[in-house]
């Protein structure tokens, strides 16, 4: 069992680095063979084609960009209020290192309904489903605490962090600076979720 994830995960870093310097088009299996030292053949032992090989990619890079967010959950958990804004910067330099994903944002593919947009959006369904869930959760956790109040309710504020998150997301890394949009975001956070909160430290959305 060892030997079989050795040999897939060889192949996922071999067609992570040419999807990455490369792009999907551009890419072939035969590369990600011959990058991996691969027969053709078992590259097809283990996946059905070009397709379901950069799925596993993204797959695995949102895994790892989980796992980081975990990190930041557990460090901050006596305190939703820094967790909340630790997360949010975290989450963005976590994507960042997401070569692939990134790769795919500034590509014609994120334009339109299309087979690629389709995988992506499949490969990144369990951390999207992860994420609103955590949100639900750090929203209950803040009414407790008295960060937030009884207004913010953690259906809504879960479904309207997964939307602006998105959409900022298209805007950090389509824009081709990363640096500026970075500091930038980093700053609101911290003016929206510290400055804001009024002297009684409850948030109120209406």
């Amino acid at each position: 069992m060892k030997d079989i994830a050795k040999v897939r995960e060889s192949i996922l870093d071999s067609a992570s680095w040419l999807f990455d310097r490369f792009g999907y088009e551009k890419t072939s299996v035969d590369e990600i063979a011959k990058r991996a030292h691969r027969a053709k053949a078992s590259v097809y032992y283990y996946f059905d084609g070009k397709l379901s090989i950069f799925k596993a990619v993204l797959k695995k890079e949102f895994a790892e960009v989980r796992k980081g967010l975990e990190d930041v959950r557990s460090r901050y958990s006596d305190n939703p209020k820094s967790q909340l804004v630790s997360y949010l910067t975290k989450r963005m330099e976590l994507l960042n290192a997401a070569k692939v994903y990134i790769q795919y944002m500034n590509s014609p593919y994120i334009y339109g309904s299309n087979e690629l947009s389709e995988i992506v959006g499949g490969a990144r369904s369990d951390f999207d489903v992860w994420e609103e869930d955590y949100f639900r959760a750090l929203c209950v956790e803040g009414r407790e605490a008295g960060v937030f109040s009884d207004a913010v309710k953690p259906e809504a504020f879960s479904k309207l962090m997964s939307v602006l998150l998105k959409g900022i997301e298209m805007q950090f890394f389509h824009s081709g600076d990363y640096e500026s949009m970075k500091s930038t975001y980093e700053t609101m956070v911290e003016l929206l979720v510290f400055k804001s909160t009024p002297p009684e430290n409850a948030v109120s959305v209406q």
